[in-house]
């Protein structure tokens, strides 16, 4: 556990510079923006389940969420009973299945428990496909080519998503990030994964059912923090041994039963052991006449704590109207230096850490009473200005939707007494959470709360975080594909994978070093893993831009794959030329003959080009010269006056490759090697 004196008030910049450089360490240092604020009881309905959602059609699709141990749900779509009830076990949680419903909508779904309904509308059956990988596959519409025009026309009813937020969790969770679906609207799809939604709308199009996309993906994220624990140590137990033993480490040191928040609150017991008895945070009649009178918002160090660093109490009555009642309400505290932890009538409300970051909590209606209720606010500061640091317009109280006219401020005076200074505050309570390198921790938080939501499928962009690990890459990829299939509990669903495209200067040498091999790990995977598909996009990259805009074609690759694998368009060109076999010709055996599949209407130079570009060739020394190439057929055939017998060819063996060869309908061929 970590000092409190390690989250003085850092810069984001140093954060993010000690992330950068934190590669091993399960957990990292100092506070981070994605540390949980606020703690969530587990809700009647997982939040997947929302209005406009897409449900998986043609199968049974699961539901679920919890209540209280031995509560009875049941399932109405439409207004007929599915005829199964559900029944929440010790834990409180309840799974129903629903279906098989064919593709469409809109359907009503009301879901009713002993205490509880819940009535979800605009729902559709359609596909739902998991959008998952790095920065490209997080790169969104409006930064893709003719941004403006495709967020302008992003207008079709039929597809929706349900973007997963950043949550590199040290434990799987049950919960993602608070979401919900969005419906393809400009005003939503904007922000919808490029790469997904140009796929979607591509089905959605050709297919004409419903399309939903479940995006979860972090920028510069590698294969490994996606794949959960259990799969790497049954899989590959030897590759990431010692960072899988830190993760032990980092986690143990919490205690199975874990609870950040509940953690807050025996911290300030344990630090201000009167603050327990008194009960300073609950009790209404507490006697306050030794406490100071403070004006609020203003630094404490300017409002009579001029010499304290350490942690203070501030207590205020909020008078609540008649007009607030039932109403969940947005408490603003505004900006505080440094840690806070808030109480709402005794009940734990939230904290943050990050000094200087604006604190908004929401307040359940549960929680409100009209007329008198108590606030409660910790404050942690070492050095000033500390403690409430904003103007008195941004602290108030109102209703957390359509606020108008329905403000309390805040400002004012306020109890405030001075408790233990900062030089004996004990280990300030941390979340087990990590960051986008932790391993498995992105399968934690942002995966193993969506199992088992029924999909169709996954798309898979990613690999640019893995490109030196190549090698490991062609265990790992497979290892989270069966990963992910094993806990989604539909089987061997389809998985679709992006080859890297082109980066950095063109190629000038026969061999240079980059992501050739990544691609080719990629392609291994697809060859050796059922029901999996690839789209090569070895040509529309942008040598200046390790984000390439061409996201349309992208989803359009994937689309065509798709289709073909998993739509039943057998006679689909889906893939440019892939390399199936190679034979020394015998007259002479100084020329190779290649032979492709996926030829479609047959192979071709890119047009323009005057002679195929892109193959090597090398002896049994495997010292490549640049090859010459003529197209005869369906097959290519490959020689250099350099090599009197050769052994072996490469293709696009390059970050940038020199390659133009295609097939006629205008797909690439996958790069390959014949040397392995």
């Amino acid at each position: 556990m970590m000092r409190y004196n390690s989250l003085s008030r850092f810069s984001l910049v140093l954060f993010l510079i000690m992330i950068v450089k934190s590669s091993v360490q399960a957990q990292p240092k100092g506070p981070q923006p994605w540390w949980p604020t606020q703690p969530r009881a587990l809700p009647f309905l997982h939040p997947l389940f929302s209005n406009n959602m897409v449900l998986q059609r043609e199968i049974k699709a699961p539901i679920w969420g919890w209540s209280k141990p031995g509560d009875q749900i049941q399932i109405q779509v439409d207004g007929k009973s599915t005829g199964e009830i559900a029944i929440a076990g010790r834990d409180g949680k309840w799974t129903a299945k629903i279906g098989p419903f064919p593709a469409g909508g809109p359907h009503e779904l009301v879901i009713s428990g002993k205490n509880k309904n819940e009535r979800l509308t605009n729902v559709l059956f359609g596909d739902v496909w998991l959008c998952s990988g790095q920065s490209n596959m997080n790169w969104p519409v409006r930064l893709s080519n003719n941004a403006e025009a495709e967020v302008k026309n992003a207008n079709h009813p039929h597809i929706r998503s349900f973007t997963v937020n950043f949550f590199p969790s040290l434990v799987p969770m049950k919960l993602p990030l608070e979401g919900s679906w969005e419906m393809c609207t400009p005003e939503f799809a904007r922000n919808f994964t490029g790469v997904g939604y140009f796929f979607a709308r591509e089905i959605n199009e050709k297919i004409k059912i419903p399309i939903g996309i479940i995006h979860s993906s972090v920028g510069a994220s590698a294969a490994e923090a996606w794949t959960s624990g259990s799969a790497l140590r049954k899989q590959m137990p030897d590759d990431f041994k010692d960072r899988l033993d830190e993760l032990d480490k980092t986690s143990s040191a919490f205690g199975s039963n874990f609870d950040f928040f509940q953690a807050l609150e025996k911290w300030t017991a344990k630090v201000d052991p009167q603050s327990a008895r008194e009960n300073y945070i609950s009790n209404p009649n507490l006697d306050t006449s030794s406490w100071m009178d403070i004006e609020v918002p203003k630094p404490w160090n300017e409002a009579g704590l001029k010499d304290h660093n350490g942690l203070v109490w501030f207590r205020n009555t909020i008078e609540i109207p008649e007009s607030m009642k039932g109403k969940d309400l947005s408490l603003n505290l505004s900006i505080i230096n440094d840690v806070d932890i808030v109480w709402f009538n005794g009940t734990l409300i939230g904290s943050k850490q990050i000094p200087g970051n604006t604190r908004t909590y929401l307040l359940d209606s549960n929680l409100v009473k009209v007329g008198k209720n108590l606030l409660v606010v910790a404050i942690v500061n070492n050095a000033s200005p500390s403690g409430f640091c904003s103007q008195p317009a941004n602290m108030n109280i109102r209703p957390a939707a359509n606020p108008g006219k329905d403000i309390i401020g805040l400002k004012g005076i306020w109890k405030a007494k001075a408790s233990t200074k900062f030089d004996e505050l004990p280990p300030f309570p941390i979340p087990q959470l990590g960051h986008y390198k932790t391993i498995t921790g992105l399968y934690n938080g942002m995966i193993a709360p969506l199992e088992p939501y029924a999909i169709k499928g996954a798309l898979w962009y990613q690999g640019e975080a893995n490109g030196p690990f190549w090698l490991q890459y062609r265990r790992l990829l497979p290892t989270l594909i069966k990963d992910w299939r094993e806990r989604f509990e539909v089987g061997d669903f389809p998985f679709l994978i992006v080859s890297l495209a082109n980066l950095n200067k063109l190629q000038t040498q026969p061999i240079e070093p980059g992501w050739a091999e990544i691609r080719e790990s990629q392609w291994r995977t697809v060859r050796s893993v059922p029901n999996t598909g690839l789209a090569m996009t070895i040509d529309i990259g942008d040598p200046d831009n390790i984000h390439p805009r061409n996201k349309q074609e992208v989803g359009r690759r994937l689309s065509l794959v798709a289709r073909n694998l998993v739509y039943g368009e057998k006679d689909l060109v889906y893939s440019g030329p892939e390399f199936v076999k190679m034979q020394i010709e015998p007259s002479g055996k100084d020329k190779i003959r290649l032979f492709f599949k996926n030829i479609g209407g047959g192979l071709m130079i890119k047009p323009g080009d005057k002679k195929l570009t892109g193959f090597i060739i090398a002896g049994a020394d495997k010292k490549f010269v640049w090859a010459d190439a003529i197209i005869e057929g369906e097959t290519i055939l490959v020689s250099s006056p350099e090599i009197a017998e050769p052994k072996f060819v490469r293709y696009g063996w390059a970050w940038n490759p020199i390659v133009n060869l295609f097939n006629k309908e205008g797909l690439p061929a996958i790069t390959f090697r014949t040397d392995e």
